[in-house]
């Protein structure tokens, strides 16, 4: 049973009690309120504010020995305090920060007396201590701790930087975990349980976050290694995470970790929740920047324990060496810092991996949560903060009956599955003829994760010892396994004959999984070894052709491409009949999304999710129209008119942030497949009109332009390589002339006004913001500048500004560039009305200019076109 309760924040220490002999102790000298909810028969205490003491935001702490607790600030020092007595509470005068010269840590670990710190801190000119992985400890035994050693260093550093540690079962070795910011060191590669040849393995080239984030970075993503007390060995365990910050073993001696989402792709067919993973030898969980991430079903990663919805994870801890009740000991406790929860998820075994039942344990509003430890007493200790917010540090206490002794069940057959498991993965890390055997005996277990296992202790043998026997295979698991292995590992001249052995197993005949496994291996093939020799490509083809469409949307997806890649006839058409039925049956794929309850505890996040549930976009049609984007040959003009259009339909959806600015990048890219002389009739077709008639009074650019990103924009305006550029007052009027901005915005009484003013829109938003609406002018449309769209009867859209109107008649402006161009409709024509979803404003508008010309661009914006403006002065 749950109960909330506000807290409030008085001198001194306050005890409600409540029913159900739960109970909460406050000591605070402010006057916010948090809103609890706390689980039946716990004690929640806050202990402390390091912010309000000058101590920074808390987002590390670590136990370590004689009741010590060590926290860190996010940007600062690291502390050290005693855990309080029961009902007291810390002053400023228990909290002391370390004398050394090391910070800026987002993990901490006692252990073999001595403290490990994960920095996360940028390495630059002047920078000591910088990201890496150091032990600190106390080389005269005074009890001062004294001498820091860096371990390894580590290139990579902010919120998916290197994050925290875990100590081995035994605790002889100790596991770090890093976000996909953080570069894999050679060390690491040298000794890698996971194959190192990694690479993007998408057919078709994926597109990269129409905002610019993580465009720079490729496989393996975020990772896990291990390393004994001193540093002298490495070893890379797991791969292909986005960013999550830290793991835990739960009470079998099996690691899991708690991975990020990308909110910004909600919506977006790629898009993944935050999940709990099993950190297995050797795994890959698939994650690839932008739009290449694999889905859950590809056979050369592992699927998630469990999926959650939208958050930003933190800090997991296992059960067992909390003082709770017995139903928490085999479990993880998980913490999500946007929506204030700590939730439990109940591993249950499954073959030789888990499931899990998940339930909200503790929350709050707001509440930041950063990291929590089991103390030395048997209590939770956590902490809130991040980003320089306030934080605070709580103490949870379970008051109910004493914790019996927990055992795990001796013998049951999901135990023997882990046996085996172990058994095959520890030919990930050496070469051994015994290992071929072993692995090929169990490359078709039903059971995934020791398929997986079979197959990766596979690769790390020479492919020369199992050749011969994949080409005498006739079982259909084992040759989709092995031609898998053999797409990563052997060479190209093998690719046909491992075609035809692929060709030897009917997609019918398989199960709905070694459909989509033999699928994906046909992928790797082509990605991996090149493209086929047209023969070989024409008898793939001929393969799989009839089975296309299906019945399945996900096995659709994976046939979809081949067909695009194979190229059959009609397999254009074929794609863009999908991208109608599902765009019609609305189909919006699996996503979980948070309950209103939940979203109401984040301002920041929570009304995203909800405008995203109550205008949810049809995901698998999304999926059809990236792949369409790719298609340059097979079109009718009839087709691709329908293609065109159906931008409307889903600009009208709501998505994270990257969405319509991802929409934008894909249909920019479908028309670079559309022929010359049919490009501006296409273009007017999804409501983009050539600004052509319009610019002879203008100044032309100076150029050259290109095809910017928000990346590239982005360096343009703050990089380094135009830093000592000085901007001039009026090359940037002339560039918001050559721009065409001035065509439909005013500055300083100069323009029009089709679109909003532009004089004070720096004294309303952030650089940031003006710098991306530049750039995405379908994300924020005002009501007040936006054109309004029409259904037609025979399937058309138009969209424009209303010249006039009539009973019978709609005059409508559709060149936002030319109001001599009108077109009139039928009012009986008119099937619905709407505004639309497109910006009166073309996107790359930009691409005319050179860098220097878009610096100066900027820089006049954020002026407000006043020469006077400081940003002019002489001094920089």
């Amino acid at each position: 049973m749950r109960y909330t309760t506000l807290l409030l924040f008085f001198l001194g220490c306050i005890f409600l009690s409540c029913k159900n002999d739960s109970t909460v102790s406050a000591a605070f000298e402010d006057a916010t309120k948090i809103e609890f909810n706390i689980p039946e028969g716990f004690v929640l205490e806050e202990l402390y504010q390091p912010s309000k003491n000058d101590q920074g935001s808390w987002v590390a702490m670590a136990q370590g020995g004689d009741n010590t607790i060590f926290a860190c600030d996010q940007y600062g020092k690291i502390y050290s305090f005693k855990a309080p007595d029961i009902g007291q509470t810390l002053v400023p005068d228990d909290v002391h920060p370390l004398e050394l010269e090391i910070g800026e840590a987002h993990g901490l670990l006692w252990a073999h007396n001595s403290l490990y710190v994960a920095v996360n801190k940028h390495w630059r000119e002047g920078v000591k201590n910088g990201s890496g992985i150091y032990r600190i400890t106390d080389t005269d035994t005074d009890g001062t701790l004294d001498t820091v050693t860096m371990l390894l260093r580590l290139e990579g550093g902010g919120e998916h930087g290197p994050h925290s540690f875990v100590p081995s079962p035994d605790g002889k070795e100790i596991y770090f975990i890093a976000g996909n910011h953080t570069l894999v060191p050679d060390q690491l590669k040298e000794n890698s349980r996971i194959p190192t040849n990694w690479g993007e393995d998408n057919l078709f080239k994926p597109y990269l976050d129409a905002r610019g984030h993580a465009n720079d970075i490729t496989a393996p993503g975020g990772w896990i290694c291990k390393f004994n007390p001193d540093g002298t060995e490495w070893e890379l365990i797991s791969a292909g995470y986005r960013n999550p910050f830290d793991m835990a073993f739960n009470a079998d001696g099996e690691l899991f970790t708690y991975d990020a989402d990308m909110e910004w792709d909600i919506g977006m067919p790629w898009y993944r929740p935050t999940r709990i993973c099993h950190v297995t030898s050797g795994s890959e969980y698939g994650w690839r920047t932008g739009s290449g991430k694999w889905p859950e079903y590809y056979p050369d990663a592992l699927p998630a324990v469990h999926n959650l919805e939208q958050g930003s994870p933190t800090a997991v801890l296992s059960g067992q060496t909390l003082n709770f009740p017995n139903e928490y000991s085999n479990g993880l406790f998980v913490m999500d810092w946007s929506f204030g929860t700590i939730y439990f998820a109940d591993l249950k075994a499954k073959g030789s991996s888990y499931t899990a039942v998940r339930k909200e344990f503790l929350s709050g509003t707001p509440l930041p949560l950063t990291d929590m430890i089991a103390g030395n007493d048997g209590h939770l200790y956590f902490a809130t903060g991040g980003r320089r917010i306030d934080s605070h540090v709580f103490r949870l206490r379970y008051t109910g009956a004493a914790k019996s002794e927990f055992k795990i069940e001796e013998e049951n057959d999901e135990q023997q599955l882990r046996e085996l498991r172990h058994r095959l993965e520890k030919y990930h890390s050496a070469k051994d003829p015994e290992a071929v055997a072993l692995a090929w005996n169990h490359l078709d277990h039903e059971d995934r994760f020791i398929r997986y296992a079979a197959r990766v202790a596979l690769e790390h043998q020479p492919t020369d010892q199992w050749e011969t026997k994949f080409l005498s295979e006739n079982n259909s698991v084992k040759i989709i396994e092995a031609s898998i292995a053999l797409a990563h590992q052997g060479d190209a001249a093998l690719q046909s004959k491992i075609l035809k052995k692929l060709n030897s197993v009917a997609l019918k005949d398989q199960t709905a999984e070694q459909q989509l496994n033999l699928l994906r291996a046909y992928q790797l093939l082509f990605i991996r070894m090149g493209e086929p020799k047209a023969s070989d490509k024409k008898l793939v083809a001929n393969q799989l052709k009839s089975n296309f469409p299906n019945t399945s949307d996900k096995i659709n997806r994976e046939l979809g491409q081949l067909m695009l890649y194979l190229d059959p006839e009609n397999s254009t058409q074929q794609l863009v009949a999908l991208l109608q039925r599902h765009t019609q049956e609305g189909t919006a794929g699996q996503t979980a999304f948070l309950s209103s309850e939940v979203t109401e505890r984040s301002e920041q996040y929570g009304p995203l999710i909800r405008e995203i549930i109550a205008k949810m976009p049809p995901t698998e049609a999304i999926y059809y129209g990236v792949l369409l984007s790719h298609a340059d040959k097979g079109w009718t003009k009839e087709s691709r008119s329908s293609y065109f259009q159906w931008f409307y339909d889903v600009l009208n959806a709501k998505g994270g942030l990257s969405f319509k600015p991802g929409m934008e990048n894909i249909r920019l890219t479908a028309m670079q497949h559309v022929p010359d002389n049919e490009k501006n009739y296409f273009q007017e077709l999804s409501g983009v009109y050539s600004p052509e008639t319009a610019i002879a009074e203008l100044p032309a650019p100076i150029g050259p332009g290109q095809q910017y990103g928000a990346n590239e924009i982005g360096s343009v305006v703050w990089g380094a390589e135009l830093a000592d550029y000085k901007v001039d007052f009026e090359k940037g009027k002339r560039a918001f002339e050559a721009g065409m901005c001035i065509l439909c915005h005013r500055m300083r009484g100069e323009g029009a006004a089709v679109g909003p003013d532009l004089t004070q829109a720096h004294t309303k938003f952030g650089n940031y913001e003006m710098l991306f609406a530049t750039y995405s002018p379908n994300d924020e449309i005002s009501d007040q500048y936006a054109n309004t769209l029409f259904h037609l009867k025979d399937g058309k859209k138009l969209s424009g500004r209303i010249k006039s109107e009539t009973d019978a008649t709609v005059v409508l402006m559709p060149n936002p560039f030319n109001d001599t161009y009108t077109i009139d409709i039928q009012k009986d024509n008119i099937v619905k009305k709407e505004l639309s979803p497109l910006s009166p404003m073309p996107s790359g508008l930009l691409n005319r200019l050179n860098p220097k010309e878009i610096k100066d661009l900027f820089a006049y914006l954020q002026a407000g076109g006043d020469r006077s403006h400081k940003i002019y002065s002489a001094e920089k």
